[in-house]
C-alpha cells in the first residue's frame, strides 16, 4: 500500500511539514512521483512508527537519524544499532523510574486531601 503525505500525516498524527522534516533529516526517504508528489510505502510507514516511538521516548533527532544511517548501511551496522537501542533502553527506564517515585508522590497527596476531606 502507498501513503500521501497526508494520510501519512493522519496516520500519526502530525502536520505534513514534520514528515517534509523527517525527509530533511534523513530519517525518511519518500519516494516521488513524476510530478513530484511524495509516496510513501509500508516501509516508510514502519520507518515513522520507529521514528515516533523513538522520539515519544526522548531520543534525539540527531540520534535517531544517527540510527537510519546505520539501518541504510546494512547488517554490518547491527552492534551498533543494538548499542543505541540498549543505551536508549536504559534511558526510558530511568525515566520511568523518575516518573513512578513522582507518582507516588501525587498518590501519598491525593491519599492526604482524601483523608482530610473525610473528616
Amino acid at each position: 500500500m502507498q501513503y500521501t503525505i497526508s494520510q501519512m500525516a493522519e496516520l500519526f498524527h502530525v502536520k505534513p511539514h514534520t514528515l517534509r522534516f523527517y525527509e530533511q533529516e534523513g530519517i525518511l526517504k519518500p519516494e516521488r512521483t513524476e510530478s513530484g508528489i511524495r509516496v510513501y510505502s509500508e516501509e516508510m510507514k514502519t520507518q515513522m512508527e520507529m521514528a515516533m516511538c523513538l522520539k515519544s521516548t526522548g531520543m534525539s533527532l540527531k540520534d535517531i537519524r544517527r540510527y537510519f544511517d546505520l539501518v541504510k548501511t546494512g547488517d554490518s551496522t547491527l552492534e551498533q544499532r543494538l548499542e543505541i537501542f540498549l543505551e536508549h533502553r536504559r534511558h526510558v527506564q530511568e525515566e520511568i523510574e523518575a516518573l513512578q517515585k513522582n507518582l507516588a508522590k501525587i498518590e501519598h497527596k491525593i491519599e492526604w486531601c482524601q483523608n482530610m476531606l473525610e473528616k
